[in-house]
């Protein structure tokens, strides 16, 4: 046992990587910012991780900080010595802890995050919902469940079902006693562990209301579907295998006494289903097998089934092909890759002096590949903020870095959040200087990120440096008093390809507010796979047509159509007040044939009068 948790914690250990230019990396780098200034959670940041959250983060800037080594080494030796004790004490068979260690073990290989994302879950279905279970097991799971629940907000949800499934059933057998220790030991270890990061208490309630707007509007904004229909279907076979088991369970003679056990597997398989295929792209999809994989192989251990094997070990070989169909090559340079990893890890434990070096020259090799915006000649010691994303550029400087709460603008996934960012930038506390790029994800229409920080920005700044890249905006000393002024036009109702004129306006901008309201089928369709998509589609003055996707919820905020804003001359221009390029009408388009998702689009369309616009002569 002590060689296999040797074994898995080695396979666990991530050296993290310097900082670099990026989505992913950048927000990393925020979460270790966060940590080392102490910014508070839900006040100062609102995100999907929590306080702890910079501990997964695989790329730091300016060295690797201690409590980083000790989480990669003893930390994660811990975790996996918890994996390997819960599954000796709960699978009868040799074989069914095998095939949920060599789980682990591929699962680890591909990511150590699938392997963090599942502890929750079968901490909570293997110690803390079985009534035998002992006390230092019930115990170890709370003290698990405590932490990771501030490392990601996710977490936090597993947990928190898990602890609502335990109160009805300790209820139920009159175990109050039982009952008030799990509660009150989860919410002290909880509070305790938020004053040890140095979070206020008072900002509790509003971590957890930004947390769980960010984690709600997550599904309708990050949804795509990028992976092939073969995949689709290896994957929905698991799904149907997984179904099939829980209706067996269902017939069992113990359900009774496996009934909470029970409630707790299918919400967390929906935990699993979503987390792999709600993103199915490259880089999720390939998360989905093997997680599939180790929760398929734990789940007749877990009800305690007298056979050796399962119908559901089917779902393992298909996990397997479903990997393999994807990409061969995550399975044929596995054992190759395993033996590298284990030979090169010892040493990046035991030799830190020479891994500090090799982070300072692969950190100054980075900045010499990407040479600095000279940000910190024009800003010096005032605030600065990042917009939409990119915070390498500014981190990397040393600069005073004060972000907004959303502190990447593709994550401001509804008004709730828009909002939110928009009264920081209007208060007192907003920075002084903004490094802005127009850019986003997943073939956005750029104009919906932030889209009323965006409308606001020509208000209260002012263009202090243009780039090829980027404009550099300093707080112009005087600030309106009040929101933007907005004209707005009766709402009306829109179908799908219908070309909708937009109104005539007097060299003003112009908003555009699209409600869309899914139908039954749409809205059973993004609950148990993924929501459907929708494209906007642009004509400009000469014609042409451009397309971006729309996120329907940060549509209903409202964001500006006129004049285009595609590319950081277009924004450059907007923010000058300089002629730009126009738009004559849009429409809008649903992908792939899901037009019946939607039961009705209704939209508003709104004169700014305190944006000017004046169309490009070339139009």
């Amino acid at each position: 046992m002590a060689t296999l948790t040797v074994l898995l914690a080695l396979l666990l250990f991530q050296f993290p990587s310097p900082g670099k230019p990026g989505l992913d990396p950048s927000w990393e780098m925020v979460l270790v910012y966060a940590h080392r200034h102490a910014l508070q959670f839900g006040r100062d940041i609102a995100f999907t991780y929590g306080p702890y959250g910079f501990l997964t983060s695989r790329f730091y800037y300016d060295g690797v900080p201690l409590v980083k080594i000790l989480w990669e080494s003893t930390g994660k030796l811990v975790l996996a010595a918890t994996l390997v004790a819960m599954a000796a004490s709960n699978f009868s068979s040799w074989f069914r802890f095998g095939l949920f260690y060599l789980g682990l073990i591929f699962a680890a290989k591909i990511s150590p995050d699938i392997v963090i994302f599942l502890c929750t879950p079968l901490l909570a279905l293997c110690w803390l919902l079985p009534p035998k279970s002992k006390s230092w097991q019930v115990a170890v799971a709370l003290t698990w469940m405590a932490f990771l629940a501030q490392v990601r907000f996710n977490y936090f949800i597993q947990a928190l079902v898990a602890i609502g499934l335990v109160i009805p059933s300790l209820l139920l057998e009159r175990k109050s006693k039982k009952l008030l220790v799990i509660v009150s030991s989860f919410t002290a270890g909880f509070v305790f562990l938020w004053l040890v990061a140095g979070q206020a208490i008072n900002d509790l309630p509003a971590y957890f209301r930004s947390s769980w707007e960010i984690s709600n509007g997550y599904l309708a904004a990050m949804a795509v579907n990028r992976v092939p229909i073969t995949t689709w279907g290896i994957a929905a076979g698991i799904c149907l295998l997984v179904v099939a088991f829980i209706l067996s369970r269902l017939r069992s003679q113990n359900l009774r006494a496996e009934k909470w056990i029970l409630l707790y597997f299918c919400c967390a398989w929906y935990f699993i289903w979503k987390y792999g295929v709600t993103r199915a792209d490259t880089g999720h999809i390939v998360l989905f097998f093997p997680t599939a994989f180790v929760f398929c192989a734990a789940a007749p251990g877990l009800f305690k089934r007298r056979h050796w094997w399962s119908f559901l070990d089917a779902s393992l070989i298909l996990s397997l092909a479903g990997l393999w169909l994807f990409n061969s090559g995550f399975l044929r340079h596995t054992p190759l890759e395993l033996a590298q990893r284990l030979h090169a890890v010892p040493g990046e434990l035991f030799r830190p002096k020479r891994q500090a070096q090799r982070f300072a020259a692969a950190e100054a090799a980075m900045e010499k590949a990407h040479p600095s915006k000279n940000l910190g000649a024009i800003v010096g010691g005032e605030t600065i903020d990042v917009i939409n994303f990119d915070q390498y550029f500014v981190l990397r400087e040393h600069l005073n870095y004060w972000p907004r709460p959303v502190f990447q603008s593709y994550s401001a996934y509804t008004p709730a959040l828009l909002k939110q960012n928009l009264r920081f930038y209007q208060s007192s506390s907003a920075p002084q200087f903004v490094f802005a790029r127009l850019q986003s994800v997943d073939w956005r229409f750029p104009a919906q990120d932030d889209s009323l920080l965006l409308e606001e920005l020509p208000r209260r700044y002012s263009i202090t440096k243009e780039a090829n890249d980027f404009l550099l905006l300093h707080r112009k000393p005087v600030q309106p008093t009040g929101g933007l002024l907005r004209e707005k036009f009766p709402m009306r109702h829109v179908s799908f390809g219908q070309e909708i004129e937009l109104p005539e306006t007097v060299n003003c901008a112009v908003e555009l507010r699209a409600i869309f309201r899914p139908s039954i089928y749409g809205a059973a369709r993004a609950f148990l796979v993924q929501p459907a998509e929708v494209s906007l589609v642009l004509t400009d003055g000469k014609q042409g047509q451009h397309t971006g996707r729309l996120i329907p919820e940060m549509a209903a905020a409202g964001f500006l159509v006129q004049p285009l804003l595609e590319s950081d001359k277009d924004f450059a221009d907007f923010m000058a007040a300089r002629p730009g390029r126009s738009v004559r009408s849009i429409r809008f388009e649903p992908v792939s044939a899901t037009g019946n998702c939607w039961s009705q689009i209704s939209i508003q369309f709104s004169k700014l009068p305190e944006l000017p616009f004046g169309p490009a002569t070339a139009d």
